[in-house]
């Protein structure tokens, strides 16, 4: 009995031991087409112990008998596999059915898309140095064009999908931040780091079912998440920056030679002094080296991530400084994230929450580009104009001497003691809070809501020290114990709020045992929607400030004069409120046959807040149907073909952002009134406002056509689109008779249209197998869109602008300017064509004529190339725009010769017409029609570029090093922005979707050094 016993013991201890006893399991993960799967998470289910595969698949870890082991991968199905006695396990994963593209308020499969959308994930915009996600997005998406105007950190940019839809109106994409719509201009407070995903959507079937807000296309981002049955992991990146200002080809006079001129015209310091005296002079100065810097910045990004059975969560924090080439403009900035999501134990009920805290101090020196006042204020005018014989280490010699006898020749010392003592700051608190939750009802029916609130608060502070030359100066035209300085504050706070709900049914039908089989799906959605925005804002303005007392930012340290007849320093105060709403219901369908075709079809109705009752709402509807071709069965010898789908659309979309800001033209329906000044100085009330209660939406009507496809093993992807895009009912100010005390009223008067074609190509050129392997591939996007003016109720068809027009059959805003010929051999003087075709040195304003250019790109896009080679890996993307034209002011200064003695000029002069010299492109110096009192496209110049974007190299740590570290993987880079730019544009940057350029903050190069961690 004991021995028996005994026996049954010791087996009972060996199958405790088979089971208990740890072992390494050892394998490899590729996917359906043997490709090695570089990522993938291996972890033990109910366990925090996981790993991830290398370079070629492989993966290494410890588990019992018992164990079942969950492999995963971002886009495949997940598959549990129990260990049992197996030291070796090799895993094919397979692409999840599920598989989606961000189709509006859902997602489909890629199979079942029928819109037009491009996704770009977080490898395609990370480890980038500018503070906006949205300048990330440049050149790498068809049809989506992001022009910035300056090289402010965190500046916001200017966005636009296929052309200009208005006007006046709103032309930027909506955004949505994880189903939460958010203002388009307040980037600069977000973390791009957090992005998991940015989607566009372009065509109608992607955006009517957004009715007024989808007007000229969503950007739908989607940021990071936790991962069911994942182990915590952390990451944590860094990166320093320098930027630095990208010279400019304008050739201006050094000291001798400006000296030299000003001798030889008899004005300035030059006259005074002999040839001898100018060629020993030693000073040189260059104030674009004063002005500007290499500016310094550095970020820090720590994120972690984790997810067990039901729940799953992602933290992230991020501190951002980054100084601007141009000193006195920085930005920093802290971001808080948690994203949270779970699930009930049966999968019925599912829920998300995210939130994101920011807060940026944000400083700048430029006032608003002008070119009228801009001398005393503007350091962009100053590092281009100033005196190159001045040396600014006299700044206090020369300042006194400014305050003396207020010449305008000193203006560099005055902005230079600006940036030292004055300040115009800004300080931003970003909320965007969402949650989404959703109970399925049925195995066919699911209730959701979801929720949003983007709020933000911003407190401006802009101030001249009482101590600052401008300062004295200005308290010296007051009296002369009088003390002068102003300090201005402002604070608004800006609440929007989105409520939706939403019952959806879907269904799969047909013959067949499981709904796999079946080939008939059919999904319908109904949703009600409503929108709230509020926003409310205050400011004061000081003037005589105490230098005893003042800080910037207290009450100023206020100095009240004693002579009761002067109001100098009696502080203004204003403020102003706002509010609007849309309430909204709407439905989609989509039916699908077998993954081989489709149509969907989309119905929304938006009231706005913006109209009167029989006008404020709107109907906006979409259709659009595919064809998967590749799963005919004419298409099965096409081998080389993996897939080729056929998509068309057509719909409308809405815009009630007629006025272009989010709170814009709330009351032009009404007619208001003001205070004003009648007969014998009275006060009275005067009409301010001629209401229009007409109004409406600017509509817009959009016709796409596309291809998507995958070929020779998916090796070349793409895709092609054809649209054709029109807007009407345009938002324009119209004349109305003085009768009625106002010159203008605000309609609705004009269409215009936008035609174009976009593609987007990626190709394999080699693929690595192994790390050991070189890894190619190339890529391009391209679009082209030509916009008109369709129709223009207006006196004779057109609206003239002075250097530009709108009119009928024309592109918007074209410029109307003279010819310009070039310089009269005879005399020197200037030289233009007249409307009959001859030349004069006189034209008049009906010489004008059409050029054929705007401001506006016809083509635009990007292309690079991706390499990787054992550890390391190398990035670049290229971008381009053509059939743009822009004024050059800039340049026109440089050659404005009654400048001499005041600011610097161009050496171009020196080729000026003299009797000795009939032959040259520049008139004579003493031309009478320098000024001919219009404008000719004399300084409108081609501003097309090519430029080296971004380009990177880094490389990967080695995973046998790795693994006997704490770190799971890491890699280093290395990257630089803005490298080198090809155009004849003079300036530093040619990039701007304005008409003209004058003093402009250029976007700097940026070189930068970055690590990433992951634990």
């Amino acid at each position: 009995m004991k021995t028996k016993l005994n026996g049954i013991l010791t087996l009972f201890l060996a199958l405790v031991v088979q089971f208990a006893i740890a072992q390494t399991v050892t394998g490899k993960v590729t996917d359906a087409s043997g490709e090695p799967v570089l990522g993938a998470t291996v972890l033990v289910k109910g366990s925090s112990n996981a790993t991830t595969t290398d370079f070629d698949g492989n993966y290494s870890i410890s588990a019992v008998a018992t164990d079942v082991l969950v492999y995963s991968f971002a886009g495949y199905t997940p598959q549990e596999i129990p260990v049992g006695d197996r030291s070796v396990i090799n895993i094919v994963m397979e692409e999840a059915l599920d598989a989606v593209v961000v189709q509006a308020y859902r997602t489909a499969s890629v199979a079942k898309s029928n819109v037009a959308a491009t996704t770009i994930t977080s490898d395609d915009i990370v480890d980038r140095p500018n503070a906006s996600v949205i300048q990330r997005l440049q050149g790498q998406i068809p049809g989506l064009t992001v022009q910035t105007n300056t090289g402010q950190p965190g500046a916001n940019s200017l966005i636009q999908l296929r052309g200009i839809s208005s006007i006046n109106g709103n032309t930027e994409p909506l955004i949505v931040v994880d189903g939460v719509p958010v203002d388009e201009d307040a980037f600069r407070t977000f973390n791009p780091n957090d992005i998991e995903t940015t989607t566009v959507l372009k065509d109608a079937a992607a955006t009517a079912i957004y009715g007024n807000r989808g007007a000229n296309g969503v950007i739908v981002i989607t940021t990071r998440g936790g991962k069911y049955n994942t182990p915590l992991t952390i990451n944590y990146s860094a990166q320093t920056a320098f930027t630095e200002l990208i010279d400019t080809d304008y050739n201006l006079y050094d000291s001798q030679g400006y000296l030299s001129l000003e001798n030889r015209r008899g004005t300035g310091r030059g006259a005074t002094l002999t040839q001898a005296e100018i060629d020993a002079f030693t000073v040189n100065t260059d104030w674009r080296d004063t002005f500007f810097r290499t500016g310094v910045s550095q970020q820090h990004n720590l994120a972690l991530r984790s997810g067990g059975e039901n729940l799953t969560q992602f933290t992230s924090l991020n501190y951002t400084k980054q100084e601007g080439s141009l000193l006195a403009s920085d930005l920093q900035r802290m971001n808080l994230r948690t994203n949270i999501s779970g699930k009930s134990d049966n999968g019925k009920f599912n829920f998300s929450t995210t939130a994101a805290l920011g807060f940026s101090k944000n400083n700048s020196q430029t006032e608003p580009e002008t070119r009228n006042n801009a001398i005393y204020f503007n350091s962009i005018f100053n590092a281009n104009n100033g005196l190159p014989y001045f040396n600014p280490n006299d700044i206090d010699v020369e300042l006194e001497n400014w305050v003396n006898t207020l010449q305008a020749v000193y203006a560099p010392y005055v902005t230079l003691d600006n940036v030292r003592l004055n300040g115009n700051q800004e300080d931003e608190i970003k909320l965007i809070l969402g949650g989404d939750a959703s109970y399925k009802i049925t195995d066919k029916l699911t209730a959701r809501y979801r929720i949003g609130v983007d709020y933000t608060s911003e407190v401006g502070l802009r101030y001249a020290d009482p101590r600052s030359g401008l300062a004295r100066v200005r308290a010296s035209f007051i009296g002369p114990d009088e003390v002068e300085g102003f300090q201005t504050e402002s604070y608004f706070r800006d609440f929007r709020f989105n409520s939706n709900v939403n019952l959806g049914y879907a269904t799969k039908f047909g013959k067949g045992e499981t709904d796999r089989d079946k080939k008939h799906s059919l999904l319908a959605n109904v949703y009600l929607e409503y929108v709230k925005a509020h926003f409310k804002s205050f400011n004061f303005s000081q003037t005589g400030l105490d230098p005893r007392t003042f800080s910037p930012g207290n009450d100023g340290g206020a100095f009240i004069s004693d002579n009761l007849d002067n109001d100098e320093f009696v502080p203004t105060v204003g403020s102003s409120k706002a509010s609007t709403g849309l309430f909204s219901y709407f439905g989609e369908v989509d039916y699908d046959y077998d993954e081989r075709f489709g149509f969907t079809g989309t119905l929304r109705r938006d009231a706005s807040s913006r109209f009167t009752e029989d006008n404020a709402w709107g109907t906006f509807w979409s259709v659009a149907g595919r064809w998967n071709l590749h799963k005919e069965k004419f298409m099965e010898n096409a081998t080389f073909i993996n897939s080729l789908k056929l998509r068309a659309s057509y719909g409308t979309t809405g815009n009630d952002r007629i006025a272009g800001t989010y709170y814009g033209a709330l009351n032009n329906t009404r007619t208001l009134f003001t205070t004003g000044i009648s007969y014998a100085d009275n006060q009275t009330f005067v009409r301010s406002q001629l209401g229009n209660t007409d109004l409406r939406w600017e509509t817009i009507k959009q016709a796409n056509v596309g291809i998507e496809f995958a070929m020779l093993d998916s090796r070349l992807r793409g895709t092609l689109e054809v649209y054709d895009k029109k807007t009407e009912d345009l938002f324009f100010s119209r004349f109305v008779s003085l009768v009625n005390g106002v010159s203008s009223q605000n309609a609705n008067l004009g269409d215009i249209q936008n035609r174009g074609v976009e593609l987007g190509i990626s190709y394999d050129v080699l693929r690595a197998n192994n790390k050991d392997q070189l890894g190619v591939n190339v890529y391009a996007n391209v679009n082209y869109n030509k916009n008109k003016v369709l129709f223009v109720d207006l006196p004779d068809g057109i609206q003239d602008n002075g250097t530009n027009v709108i009119q009928v059959g024309e592109q918007i805003n074209e410029f109307f300017v003279v010819p310009y010929l070039g310089v009269n051999p005879a005399n020197g003087n200037l030289l233009f064509e007249d409307i009959n075709g001859n030349p004069t040195e006189a034209p008049t304003l009906a010489d004008r004529r059409l050029t054929g250019t705007d401001s506006a790109p016809d083509f635009q896009g990007g292309f690079g190339i991706n390499l990787d080679y054992k550890n390391f890996f190398f990035e670049t993307q290229f971008n381009f725009m053509t059939g743009l034209s822009r004024f050059d002011f800039n340049q026109q200064d440089y050659y404005d010769i009654t400048s001499l003695g005041l600011y610097n000029l161009s050496a171009d002069l020196e080729r000026a017409w003299t009797p000795t010299n009939r032959i040259t492109d520049i008139p004579s110096l003493d031309a009478t029609n320098s000024d001919p009192g219009v404008t000719s496209d004399r300084f409108l110049k081609d501003s097309d570029f090519l430029r080296l974007r971004f380009v990177q190299l880094g490389y990967n740590f080695d995973q046998k090093l790795l693994d006997k570290t704490f770190l799971s993987s890491g890699r280093i880079y290395v990257n630089a922005e803005n490298l080198i730019t090809w155009s004849e544009w003079l300036g530093s940057d040619p990039e701007s979707q304005r008409l003209s350029e004058y003093n402009r903050y250029p976007t700097p190069r940026t070189i930068s050094v970055g690590l990433d961690l992951n634990f």
